[in-house]
């Protein structure tokens, strides 16, 4: 009996012999359907990365697979003893990267351009500590912080004017054991310095208060900006713009600072770059940015802008933008400046020059987060940092419409701690959207490196690039500059036969 109702129930099945088939096919169809909707959702990305309209060349797209291939190995290795350097303090990592082959490769790889850099803090702090030890007049506060001067503060005197505390760096040098690397860890950052309870931004600063009385001095100006061009142009940067203070900072043991007018300054930056053009790289540039400080008054900000103008009008190759630096969330938001920026229409219909604004915005994690949206309404050419751009979409649209460029540093923002985790960073996803970046250092002085290659290191694991993405990147370095027409018809030149190199190195070193 239970034999019968069995078979009964399987007869019931075979009497519908073309049902499991059928269902089969269904699911079939189900599957298909399911991965033309995959593949549909990845081309549709795929056409809004901001990288999407570069075709790569066969030799490009060999180089390409090579350069996943070793991407893929790092990532296995850094998946097997659970590390991902990118991922952690930089401090932690940056032996290990330096050793890597992905940072031999990428520190030879054409960069373009370079468009988010403080002069002060652009170089090296290992020539600042040499030439200080060298320098016969330079003078470091070494006590401890007591209001008024900071230990490791840099100054020039006359020997009958140094302050009590002050001490001639040579001296230091033969006095005080291991005095070099006490002052270098003095200047920059490392992995102590984010430590808990600890104001960021106040560490920042007082590194910058240190360095000022010796980036400030006359006699040796014109030398580290030079030092600064070449280590960039050594790490393959053809092109830096400099936010850089015009009103007229600088002193020597004869003048005040404010002696020497900015006309002078911009002199300076011109003989450092032809120096570094005469000496190795004959195809380096550079242009400023003027820049003045966001804590000032709506009065001084304006006096600032007329004086932007004027050097525009007297340096129009070399001074090509306005913007307002320092720390967001303790200045003044942008909106603030409101009538500086009617002013700026004002001066631009009188002279009929009209002066851009490359408004550093976007840098802050509470108070002023709505930055980005004035200088997307603004119409800034670029944005600084940028960083809060995701939390507003229409601004980011705008960004994206409008073809402005925002400027990242993604070091940066992760020593300053805006992103712990660099795989978090808003550039990952902005690239992705085709909203168009630049990779900039900011202040590598400060946070201990040279150049830029360690922020493409970094971000080529993190963010999973290739290298169609880093072509974009070291093009919109180009594209994106304050150069002319044919400035930039003859950076594209150049740096195209460096491409090519670039390219053969790759397939040359990576198996």
């Amino acid at each position: 009996m239970w034999l019968g109702l069995l078979g009964g129930a399987t007869g019931c099945v075979q009497l519908k012999p073309g049902q499991s088939s059928q269902s089969t096919e269904v699911k079939k169809r189900r599957v298909l359907s399911y991965e033309q909707q995959l593949q549909q959702l990845e081309l549709a990305d795929s056409l809004r990365n901001f990288s999407a309209s570069l075709r790569l060349s066969t030799e490009e797209q060999q180089a390409n697979k090579r350069l996943k291939a070793l991407r893929g190995q790092m990532l296995a290795h850094y998946d097997s003893v659970h590390f991902f350097p990118p991922a952690r303090n930089f401090y932690r990592g940056r032996q290990h990267m330096y050793a890597t082959k992905l940072y031999r490769l990428l520190k030879s790889m054409p960069k373009g351009g370079v468009h988010h850099l403080h002069p002060g803090a652009g170089g090296s702090a290992w020539w600042m500590v040499e030439r200080a030890m060298r320098e016969p007049n330079c003078y470091v506060f070494w006590r401890p912080d007591n209001g008024q001067y900071l230990k490791g503060q840099l100054q020039f005197f006359r020997p009958q004017e140094v302050p009590q505390g002050f001490e001639l760096a040579q001296v230091l040098q033969r006095t005080v054991p291991g005095f070099p690397n006490q002052l270098h860890e003095l200047l920059t950052f490392n992995e102590h310095t984010g430590r808990d309870s600890v104001d960021i931004w106040l560490e920042f600063e007082k590194c910058f208060r240190r360095i000022g009385g010796f980036t400030g001095y006359q006699p040796v100006f014109e030398d580290m900006a030079a030092a600064t061009f070449d280590s960039l142009a050594a790490d393959g940067v053809q092109h830096v713009e400099l936010r850089a203070g015009l009103s007229g900072s600088l002193y020597d043991l004869q003048h005040p600072a404010g002696s020497f007018p900015a006309d002078s300054i911009i002199r300076y930056y011109q003989r450092a770059a032809q120096r570094v053009r005469a000496a190795r790289h004959s195809d380096f540039s550079f242009k400023l940015i003027y820049a003045d400080l966001r804590f000032k008054s709506v009065e001084q900000i304006k006096r600032s802008l007329r004086t932007a103008f004027a050097l525009h009008q007297r340096h129009p190759t070399v001074v090509q933008a306005f913007d307002l630096v320092a720390h967001e969330d303790a200045g003044h938001p942008t909106r603030y400046f409101q009538p500086v920026w009617a002013l700026r229409d004002s001066l631009a219909a009188a002279t009929g020059v009209r002066l851009p604004l490359c408004l550093h915005d976007g840098e802050s994690t509470w108070q002023h987060v709505s930055n980005v949206n004035d200088a997307a309404v603004l119409g800034s050419n670029r944005i600084g940092h940028g960083f809060n751009l995701s939390f507003f979409p229409a601004a980011e649209d705008l960004v994206r419409e409008r073809k402005i460029c925002i400027e990242v540093s993604p070091l940066s923002n992760q020593v300053l701690e805006y992103v712990g985790d660099l795989r978090m960073h808003p550039a990952h996803t902005w690239i992705r959207r085709g909203v168009q970046i630049s990779i900039s250092p900011d202040d590598p002085s400060i946070f201990d490196y040279v150049g830029v290659t360690p922020d493409y290191w970094s971000i080529f694991l993190a963010w999973e690039l290739d290298l169609r993405d880093l072509k974009q990147l070291a093009l919109n370095g180009i594209e994106y500059g304050f150069l002319t027409t044919e400035e930039k018809q003859r950076a594209r030149a150049t740096w195209q036969q460096q491409w090519l190199a670039f390219v053969g190195r790759i397939n040359q070193q990576v198996p």
